[in-house]
């Protein structure tokens, strides 16, 4: 008696479509992401008068909005490539200026607003399950306005401003999960380290922080 057996198709081997199937939202080649949160800013170059010292009655916490766009080059287990996008904070403070020996000369109501878009070289690695992880560093450009008003100023004065562009670096990290669909919900977290140069008169204003986010992505 002879058998004869035929070997089925290797299980393991993709079929000559699936390239051009759908990918799975974590493992899509292209995200574009919307970010909600705060930014917690270190103590930096406080703008004042000549000759005064300044308190800060408000904290270093400002809400933060932001978005980007992620786009894969490569596949494998870790995949790179590039990202770019722009982040904004605002913060509004009460600063009292005082002479040395502690007298209060006027008290400011501080309108700060920060704005700053980045680019750079991006990595993400989809899990088991829907999850995916990524990261990013790379140089940003750092846009800061500043508006004072006298608390004394009759209502409608006119504000001090003055505004600046500098630049800096940035880091960022997070993870998603699948929501269903091209959908991602999840986590970021990113530390900027940047100047804006407010012009011979100021000092220049140090932005250095960390920023923790709610992140939402669609992806292609």
């Amino acid at each position: 008696m002879v058998t004869a057996s035929c070997a089925g198709p290797d299980a393991h081997s993709p079929a000559a479509w699936e390239p051009y199937l759908p990918r799975r939202a974590s493992a899509a080649r292209d995200h574009v992401q919307g970010t909600v949160g705060i930014t917690q800013f270190s103590p930096g170059t406080t703008i004042s008068a000549p000759g005064t010292n300044v308190v800060n009655d408000g904290s270093q916490t400002f809400p933060m909005l932001g978005g980007s766009f992620q786009h894969s080059m490569t596949d494998g287990d870790v995949r790179l490539g590039l990202e770019g996008g722009i982040s904004g904070s605002w913060q509004s403070t009460r600063t009292v200026l005082a002479l040395g020996n502690g007298a209060i000369v006027t008290q400011r109501d501080n309108e700060v607003l920060l704005l700053d878009g980045f680019v750079g070289a991006y990595a993400t690695i989809p899990l088991e399950g829907g999850w995916r992880v990524y990261g990013g560093a790379g140089p940003l450009l750092q846009y800061a306005s500043v508006k004072t008003l006298s608390v004394d100023q009759p209502a409608g004065s006119e504000r001090d401003s003055v505004d600046g562009v500098g630049g800096g670096w940035y880091a960022r990290a997070g993870v998603e999960l699948e929501l269903g669909g091209p959908v991602l919900l999840g986590l970021g977290v990113r530390w900027v380290d940047s100047y804006a140069y407010l012009g011979p008169d100021f000092n220049d204003l140090i932005v250095e922080g960390i920023q923790f986010g709610l992140t939402l992505s669609q992806s292609y």
